[in-house]
Order: structure tokens, then sequence, then C-alpha cells
């Protein structure tokens, strides 16, 4: 059997899952995750947090709860809080949900401190 024919394999189970996982949101009131579905049948469900009102933080603790998996937090130097909970399905590793968590760049302003920190800005 060719690697295609594993790949697909996987991704078909997983995507039987993945809605399997839509439905139990909707039945439970979970806020809706930006899943991927990869070619090892891995599932990322992202809680975008620029694009939505949707605190991530919030969505993925609240889908943590539910898949009955622990939310770890790294602190990145920019400030930047990473969300990361693996979980299981059918008894193996089957994903993770991820939110990165960005500062409120509207509190530097607020508190006095309006220099621009960005190393993009051209001189």
């Amino acid at each position: 059997m060719t690697d295609a024919y594993y790949a697909r394999r996987w991704q078909t189970d997983a995507h039987r899952i993945l809605g399997e996982l839509i439905r139990e949101g909707h039945d439970n009131g979970l806020p809706p995750l930006m899943w991927t579905l990869a070619t090892t049948g891995a599932l990322a469900g992202d809680a975008p947090g620029l694009a939505t009102d949707e605190d991530p933080r919030d969505a993925v603790t609240r889908w943590a709860a539910h898949l009955g998996t622990t939310v770890t937090e790294t602190t990145r130097e920019d400030g930047r809080v990473s969300l990361y909970a693996p979980f299981d399905r059918d008894g193996k590793r089957q994903g993770a949900l991820r939110a990165e968590i960005y500062p409120d760049f509207h509190d530097d302003l607020t508190s006095g401190d309006t220099a621009d920190t960005r190393t993009d800005t051209p001189a």
C-alpha cells in the first residue's frame, strides 16, 4: 500500500471525528473553532483571537473541558501567550486546541506609553 493510501485513510477517519466535534460544539454551545486536518489525520482547532469577538482563552478553555484535556500556557518574549491543549479521541492522540493571545496594545496607548516599539518600521 502507498503512503497516499494511508494518508487518505487517516484523513477519512479524522473527517468523521471532525464532524462529531462540530456537532458536539453546536449541541453544547461551544464557540466555533477554525479546524485544520493534516494528511496524518491530526486535527488542530484554532481559536482566532484577532478575527472575531470571541475570547480565544475562553474558547480553548471551554473546548478543553469538553474534551477532558488540560490547557498549557506559554508566555513569549513579545508578550503573546500561546495556549495548547492536546486531545485524544477513540483512544489515541487526535490533535490539539490552540490559540495565540496578543497583548492589548490599547493599554499601552492609554497608559501614556506611545513609543512605537515595532521593529518593522522603516527608519
